[in-house]
C-alpha cells in the first residue's frame, strides 16, 4: 500500500492525454463517494484531462446543486476504462456489476477510509487511512496546493465538494468521528471561499413537505427492545409511493432518532423491494460494521449498513437476536 506521500506524484503520472478515464464509488453512492468523485472530476478536467464518473442505479436529485457540469453515465456492460478511481469503498461486493470496470482496467487507484474488509478490490495503487473523516477529506490533503492554485469558479466548486464529504460522514460535525484533524480539513477548506452556511442549507434543509412527511411517517413506526437500548424503526414502498418519492432521494432517515437518551443501538429497516431489507446501523458502543460486513455490507465502527433477505419480521428477529448478544458481551466485559 502506497502512503499519502507518495500517492499525489503517484496518481499524476498515471493521467496521459490518451487514457480513458473513469471514477466511482460503492453502490448507491452517498454524499462522501460521490462529492469526492465529482471534486476530483473537476479536478481532473483542470488538469487537462476529460473523466467519466460511472454509477449504478440511484437517484442524485439531493446532490444537485453541486453537479454543475460533470460528466456522468450509468454503467454499461460494454464499458471499458484504462485508469480507473474507486473511491470510499474497498470491496468488491460494494461496487457491484462495475466490478467488470476493475479487472478490465489498465490500472486502478483506490482511495478510502474504510475498514479494510474481506474481498478486498485486488489494484494497482491503494490507499486507505481510517484516520481520515471521509475520501474528501484525504483528496484535499492531496491536492490543496493543486486546488488553491485554480480559478474562483473551480477553487470554489472543489471545496463545496470536499466540504460536502465532510459533512456527510460526520453528520453536521456531531458524530463521534470528529477530532482537531477534522476541524483543520474543514478550516482550510473554508479558506477556499465556500459558505458553509448555504452549504448546510443545501444539504441538509433542503426537503419537500412530501420528504418531511415521510420522515414522519417512518418514525411513527419506532419500537424498543433489549430495556428500551435499541431502537427501531422501519419505511415500506408503499411509504414512499404514498409520498411520491425515490428512496435513494431521502437523506439519512437515522440522523433523526441519533442523541436520543439511553439508547445503545439504532436500525433502521428500508424496504427495497418485497421481503429484502437495506439496514442502516449505528452505535457508539457496538461494532457495527462487523454486523454489516457479516452480510455483505461495510462501512465504519460507529455506522454502516447492509442488506438482508426476509420479511420485515424475520429480519428484525434476526438483527436483535445478534445485537443483545454483542450487548451483552459488551457490558459484559466493560461493566464488570
Amino acid at each position: 500500500m502506497i502512503n499519502i506521500a507518495d500517492l499525489r506524484d503517484a496518481i499524476l503520472s498515471q493521467l496521459k492525454p490518451e487514457l480513458k478515464i473513469a471514477i466511482m464509488s460503492h453502490v448507491n453512492p452517498d454524499g462522501d463517494g460521490f462529492c469526492a468523485s465529482l471534486a476530483l472530476q473537476r479536478l481532473i478536467a483542470r488538469l487537462g484531462f476529460e473523466s467519466m464518473i460511472v454509477i449504478d442505479e440511484g437517484n442524485l436529485d439531493r446532490f444537485s446543486f453541486l453537479m454543475k457540469d460533470c460528466s456522468i453515465e450509468k454503467y454499461r456492460q460494454s464499458m471499458v476504462f484504462d485508469l480507473l478511481f474507486v473511491l470510499d469503498c474497498n470491496s468488491r461486493n460494494r461496487l457491484g456489476e462495475r466490478y467488470s470496470l476493475v479487472k478490465a482496467a489498465n490500472t486502478t487507484v483506490l482511495i478510502d477510509h474504510h475498514e479494510q474488509e474481506d474481498g478486498t478490490i485486488p489494484v494497482e495503487i491503494t490507499f486507505i487511512d481510517q484516520s481520515y473523516v471521509s475520501v474528501g477529506a484525504i483528496l484535499f490533503d492531496l491536492f490543496e496546493s493543486d486546488i488553491r492554485g485554480l480559478e474562483d469558479e473551480d477553487r470554489i466548486h472543489i471545496g463545496n465538494c470536499l466540504y460536502a464529504t465532510i459533512l456527510n460522514d460526520t453528520n453536521n460535525f456531531t458524530n463521534a468521528n470528529v477530532n482537531p484533524s477534522v476541524f483543520r480539513i474543514a478550516g482550510e477548506i473554508n479558506s477556499l471561499g465556500i459558505a458553509p452556511h448555504a452549504l448546510y442549507k443545501d444539504y441538509f434543509l433542503n426537503q419537500s413537505a412530501y420528504e418531511m412527511r415521510y420522515v414522519g411517517e417512518v418514525l411513527s413506526t419506532i419500537e424498543l427492545h433489549h430495556k428500551d437500548r435499541i431502537l427501531y424503526m422501519h419505511s415500506s414502498i408503499k411509504m414512499l409511493e404514498h409520498n411520491d418519492l425515490d428512496s435513494e432521494a431521502v437523506m439519512n432517515i437515522t440522523r433523526w432518532v441519533q442523541g436520543v437518551k439511553g439508547l445503545d443501538v439504532i436500525v433502521y429497516f428500508r424496504e427495497e423491494e418485497t421481503d429484502h431489507y437495506k439496514l442502516s446501523l449505528r452505535s457508539l458502543k457496538l461494532d457495527v460494521n462487523k454486523i454489516a460486513v457479516s452480510f455483505g455490507g461495510g462501512g465504519h465502527k460507529n455506522a454502516a449498513g447492509c442488506q438482508v433477505k426476509g420479511s420485515l419480521d424475520e429480519v428484525k428477529t434476526l438483527i436483535k437476536k445478534i445485537l443483545v448478544s454483542a450487548l451483552n458481551e459488551y457490558y459484559a466485559n466493560n461493566c464488570g
